[in-house]
């Protein structure tokens, strides 16, 4: 679970450091405060995506850290295992910066990791879910992908073996319609690509010969000035340097006994005498060597100009030249390959279409299935969310291609009232309603999910008394199995946590920044109070707070004895 979270020159937030506890957490503040900031930096410190907008203003980079128990998570433990990052006392940091030069750092124990193995870690950790969760119920597109993860493992190994043999399908298919699409066009490619191979294979390439040759062409261009300097150059070696050196070495020998320093540069000078020969042997050896052909030269030029035009045609280099002359060799194989004939791939294409159709119905099964056993979970709740009149059903819409999924489409709908038709989510659920059908998913959801910490940020949006309270219990329950945080406006909510933390926006002329208290017993009433008030806080609503609270701490006993 998250045990302590550090907040730097994040949006407006300047520096906090919030130490969280087990169960249920309400976090609670003005509109605008910063509540949902702090749960933004949670959510980039596990993974998801940032830029250098988030950090605050004036400010050279921004900083989440986060400390968590991982004593009771084999999941985060076998990934960090895998990546070889240790862990003492089951403790895990996070750590993720942001600065204005574009750099974005990710630690896990003070290791470098990149972002998709702090994703990878992130999932098993904490799952946060904000409003937008809720608006994705009103995306039929998203209906499939919540029910398949309420599924069985045995439809992740059958949605697995359908995906391997659709992407081969689509891609004969792909490849069908490619072959059938123009008769002339292919024939046309072909002896393009044809001449394409023929030029770069008659060229007979090699890979850094260019380079070789612009070497040998310097050389040969540049012969005259090169012999005059070698010849000079062996000349006055010859005429005196060695002769002088070897005379100092001479002198130097016969006294270096008596002196240490001088036996040191008399080693010295006779490195260097002997150096200096060396020298002149391999100058000389050049020399002999020295042969200048014009027509050798005229040849380099002429291979370099062909390179050349050949690098404007198909790459600005000798292995870009090389490797378009495989990729075309590659293409033209497939074209003229007697398996890419017409009739070959609807021969293939027949085979994975039966094998794609049976999977597919195995995977409607395994739905089916699931969309039973979910809508009786879900009903269930909503009785205790106060829908007790509504009824959940998973609607099953047969395509008729195959697709990612199978070979259906999945749509949630609702019945609130007997004697109604099943209609889509989409088109009779209140804003309420959203809020205890998603609320009813991640009670079912907390219960497989293997993780340590649930966000819910502002689930009990467009929801009120008794709906409120219901809501509260429900949020109250997850919290008994799974750490959660609960940012909220409800006072009934804000009640039935364990641990209430105010967040508080301070505005000065020049800047604005985000503060965070944990509200003792009396603060916890004021706040509660003003909850329930408005902006005016009087004795009656002190004691409607203080009330609420002890409602809210029987309810607690109830619900856990």
């Amino acid at each position: 679970m998250l045990k302590e979270l550090l907040i730097k020159d994040f949006a407006i937030i300047n520096e906090v450091d919030i130490e969280f506890q087990d169960k249920m957490t309400a976090m609670t503040g003005e509109t605008g405060a910063g509540k949902s900031i702090i749960i933004d930096a949670l959510g980039l410190l596990t993974g998801g995506r940032g830029s250098i907008e988030f950090i605050k203003t004036g400010a050279k980079k921004a900083i989440i850290q986060g400390l968590f128990d991982i004593s009771d998570n084999e999941n985060t433990q076998k990934i960090l295992n895998e990546q070889g990052i240790e862990f003492q006392d089951s403790m895990l940091v996070l750590k993720r910066e942001f600065s204005t030069n574009g750099r974005n750092v990710c630690r896990a124990n003070g290791e470098l990791i990149s972002l998709s193995v702090l994703a990878e870690i992130g999932r098993t950790l904490v799952n946060i879910h904000g409003q937008n969760q809720s608006q994705a119920l009103l995306n039929e597109e998203n209906h499939i992908k919540i029910l398949d993860n309420f599924a069985s493992d045995k439809l992740k190994e059958k949605k697995l073996e359908y995906f391997n043999n659709f992407k081969e399908y689509k891609k004969l298919v792909q490849k069908l319609k490619n072959i059938q699409k123009n008769a002339q066009e292919l024939a046309q490619r072909k002896d393009m690509l044809t001449f394409q191979i023929s030029e770069i294979n008659d060229a007979q390439l090699l890979p850094g010969e260019e380079d070789q040759l612009i070497d040998q062409r310097n050389q040969l261009a540049n012969f005259d000035k090169i012999s005059l300097a070698l010849r000079n150059s062996y000349t006055q070696l010859s005429d005196s340097i060695v002769d002088n050196t070897g005379s100092v070495m001479e002198e130097l020998s016969a006294v270096s006994e008596y002196n240490d320093e001088i036996k040191q540069i008399n080693n010295s000078v006779t490195d260097s005498y002997y150096s200096l020969q060396d020298a002149m042997s391999s100058i000389q050896s050049i020399i002999d060597n020295l042969d200048y052909n014009p027509q050798t030269l005229d040849e380099i030029q002429k291979r370099l100009q062909l390179i050349q035009s050949l690098e404007k045609k198909y790459g600005p280099t000798v292995n870009d030249v090389i490797e378009f002359g495989n990729n075309a060799q590659q293409e033209l194989t497939d074209i003229t390959d007697e398996n890419s004939a017409p009739e070959k791939i609807e021969e293939e294409l027949k085979i994975l279409t039966e094998k794609l159709t049976v999977q597919s119905k195995e995977i409607h099964k395994i739905r089916v299935k699931t969309a039973t056993e979910l809508s009786k979970k879900i009903k269930s709740e909503l009785v205790d969310l106060y829908m007790e009149k509504a009824e959940f059903q998973v609607k099953f819409i047969e395509t008729s291609e195959f697709i990612e999924n199978g070979k259906e489409e999945v749509s949630f709908e609702l019945k609130t009232n007997p004697g109604e038709e099943f209609k889509s989510l989409v088109k009779v659920a209140s804003g309420g309603e959203l809020s205890r059908i998603m609320l009813a998913l991640e009670v079912i959801m907390s219960k497989t999910l293997n993780i340590s910490t649930i966000v819910f940020d502002e689930i009990d949006t467009g929801v009120s008394g008794r709906v409120a309270q219901a809501i509260a219990n429900k949020i109250f329950l997850i919290a008994q199995n799974i750490q959660v945080l609960c940012i909220t406006h409800l006072p009934q909510v804000a009640a039935m946590s364990n641990i209430q933390l105010y967040i508080k926006k301070a505005a000065t002329k020049d800047s604005t920044s985000t503060a965070v208290y944990k509200l003792n017993e009396e603060k916890r009433i004021e706040i509660i109070a003003q909850m329930l008030s408005g902006i005016k806080v009087t004795d009656l609503t002190r004691n409607n707070a203080q009330e609420l609270l002890e409602l809210a701490h029987n309810e607690q006993t109830k619900l856990i004895s």
